[in-house]
């Protein structure tokens, strides 16, 4: 599967986007978007919260080993929050090797709740949402009721596309041809107060800066792109249980129908 920018999945070519019909889009990078379409995200700025935890020693490795060593931190961790942002989604997910819970926003369209536990797959989407797949399958998807399906559902597996729970098994891992990119920062200190550090990518007249925890566990903690069109995301709650219960209540089988295939890569 062509893995996305968000971790910048094994590429340079963080800049490119895939669109689907369907509203539960998947974006590898950007459209034809210029650079200066919104302001530069806000960088990590100097906080008043002192840095806690002991020192690493992630800042002392090379770009392209602090890329490659966060991601494999973050999927160690067995669990974490993804908060995401791009021009036409937000996502608030946890996420684990085998479970995923909680929303995402399409800009414009509405808003859904997910749970993912295995093979098992529920969606309860709102108006907004319920009217755009009744459209494109051809029947009537109920709102505001959760549905279940799995992934051989083209519905329920768009549902659950923004639950990336293979990062677990397979975390990102710089290119020879990323890597040669890269710019390791100096140390700073998010608004939070984690002391971080930062590498970059500049490449087509945009960029992209990743930040790794210089304290206790080197955790890849946010990813901030120069673009609308591209990424910024936040990770958090590493280790957190999911607890992706199976809703209570009604919850109905996913209906048949003429969605696209369920690949959107």
């Amino acid at each position: 599967m062509q893995k996305r920018v968000l971790a910048v999945r094994r590429t340079v070519a963080v800049l490119s986007c895939a669109v689907v019909l369907f509203p539960v889009t998947s974006c590898n990078g950007h459209t034809s978007t210029k650079e200066g379409d919104r302001p530069s995200p806000p960088t990590a700025r100097r906080a008043t919260v002192e840095p806690t935890g002991d020192r690493n020693g992630v800042e002392d490795l090379t770009s392209q080993q602090i890329y490659d060593k966060s991601r494999e931190t973050n999927a160690a961790a067995g669990s974490y929050r993804e908060q995401m942002t791009r021009i036409e989604a937000k996502t608030n997910l946890l996420v684990s090797a085998t479970e995923c819970s909680g929303t995402v926003e399409k800009a414009g369209q509405g808003k859904y709740e997910v749970v993912v536990q295995g093979r098992d797959i529920w969606a309860r989407m709102d108006a907004g949402l319920a009217k755009s797949a009744s459209e494109q399958g051809g029947v009537t998807v109920p709102e505001d009721t959760w549905l279940h399906g799995t992934p051989d559902h083209p519905l329920m597996a768009m549902a659950a596309d923004e639950c990336r729970k293979d990062w677990f098994a397979e975390p990102d891992t710089a290119s020879a041809k990323l890597a040669a990119r890269l710019t390791k920062e100096q140390i700073t200190v998010l608004d939070d107060g984690q002391q971080v550090v930062p590498i970059s990518i500049k490449a087509d007249g945009t960029a992209i800066t990743w930040y790794t925890a210089t304290r206790g566990k080197p955790y890849y903690v946010r990813q901030d792109a120069a673009r609308s069109d591209m990424v910024d995301v936040t990770y958090s709650d590493f280790g957190a249980p999911v607890n992706a219960a199976a809703p209570t209540g009604t919850v109905e089988e996913a209906p048949a129908g003429a969605w696209p295939n369920s690949k959107l890569h």
